[in-house]
């Protein structure tokens, strides 16, 4: 009798959706989430901590929260039908991300105990599985990469400072010549693709790739969706994959639509009297676009120097229109006191919407519009460089020369999402 011969191309597509059903039968149902924190908020803040998960469409979800006790620690026990990314909103202060396929344990630093409070961010290592440990090492990275480029910034504006000063060159020289290994961007980038390797085949690369979509990158772009469409193949139950993917390419049309050249995007907002305004209204001038909002120090930190440029340029046709993407109307409404901004005030009735309209996830995020009602750039962050993009593009519009070369333009000084 002749055994039967079963090919191993057949035999695998037989055994796939077994396989399936074993590997997800062992997935963690329940895991449990404990934390401390050290130190306390001041009295009359909420002692809270909110838990969301992240499900790949830009938007997370708050599934819990619990009051903190009063040794300052808590728990959550989170019921799922399968892994996933999820935040901790501590006291509004600590944000920490962490990956939900084992039980995780947590010790943040809490409230800031300094004179002068900046809210930078923080590395906070979560205790969890290994897969746990992707999203710890690029937080790592994105923490470390971001304090080295605070760094980076502050030494060359103080040694071209100390060069104008005292005309000593010995500095600025030093700090532009200086050979390093390689620069800050493609360091960062080495860190992550050498990660993103090792866990090319763990569900938690989504984590890495929520970023991608940009127009700037085609080849990031379509090495995201290949990625994304591996892990589904090896994770049928990854929901969160098929959604990220979804999002990554509706995003992505979005941003082509706000290329430079293009038209903005028509919006109408309220004002501080609840009347709406719109910015067609401003066709014939050059308008700079600030999204803010009154609990972010960086664009509150930005204000006065929009204010130097608003003042050098309001007569020579510049404009400026600041909306807000504050739920708290008080809030909004106690921050414009506060800083006295002499141009138009407008209230997102929808701050999720604004944000994917303008493609923006953190603030201040602002959009130079030329006299047609083009989009001419995008900043995001303000600083030294958006500054001077911006004069550059009025002086050389107002000469009757043509628009300063389109690109976005990454400054210091941004609060995420």
């Amino acid at each position: 009798m002749k055994k039967a011969i079963v090919k191993p191309a057949l035999l695998a597509l037989l055994m796939a959706p077994a396989a399936l059903m074993a590997q997800k039968a062992n997935l963690p149902k329940q895991i449990t989430v404990k934390g401390s924190v050290k130190f306390d908020v001041p009295e009359g803040q909420p002692r809270k901590v909110w838990l969301s998960r992240d499900n790949g469409t830009g938007k997370p979800v708050v599934v819990d929260s619990v009051e903190m006790g009063k040794d300052l620690t808590y728990s959550f026990r989170i019921k799922q039908d399968h892994p996933g990314i999820y935040k901790l909103n501590v006291m509004y202060w600590d944000h920490i991300t962490f990956w939900s396929d084992a039980d995780v344990t947590v010790a943040s630093r809490g409230y800031d105990t300094a004179k002068i409070k900046m809210k930078i961010p923080h590395f906070n290592f979560v205790e969890g599985s290994s897969d746990n440990n992707f999203i710890n090492q690029m937080e790592l990275n994105q923490t470390n990469g971001y304090l080295r480029s605070v760094d980076e910034y502050n030494q060359e504006y103080y040694a071209k400072m100390h060069k104008d000063k005292t005309g000593d060159s010995a500095w600025a020289n030093y700090w532009d010549g200086r050979k390093r290994y390689n620069p800050l961007r493609e360091d960062n980038q080495m860190r992550e693709d050498v990660l993103m390797k090792v866990y090319k085949n763990r569900p938690v690369l989504i984590y890495a790739l929520r970023s991608a979509g940009s127009p700037h990158d085609t080849t990031q772009y379509a090495s995201t969706l290949r990625q994304l469409d591996h892990l589904l193949k090896l994770y049928p139950w990854l929901t969160e994959a098929q959604n990220l993917k979804t999002t990554i390419i509706k995003n992505r049309a979005q941003m082509m639509k706000l290329q430079p050249g293009q038209p903005a995007p028509s919006i109408s907002y309220p004002d501080h009297l609840g009347k709406l305004q719109g910015l067609e209204k401003y066709k014939g001038k050059y308008l700079l676009v600030d999204f803010w909002a009154s609990w972010c120090g960086p664009c509150r930190q930005a204000i006065p120097k929009v204010k130097e440029l608003y003042s050098a340029y309001k007569d020579r046709g510049f404009e400026v229109v600041s909306i807000s993407i504050d739920t708290d109307k008080n809030a909004w409404r106690k921050a414009m006191a506060d800083e006295a901004m002499p141009w138009e005030q407008l209230l997102s009735d929808n701050k999720d919407k604004t944000m994917e309209m303008y493609q923006f996830s953190g603030i201040p995020t602002l959009y130079l519009i030329d006299r047609d009602g083009k989009i001419v750039t995008k900043f995001t962050g303000y600083g030294p460089d958006a500054e001077k993009e911006i004069k550059n593009v009025i002086e050389k519009g107002l000469a009757g020369k043509p628009e300063a070369e389109k690109k976005v333009i990454k400054a210091m000084g941004m609060t995420s999402m």
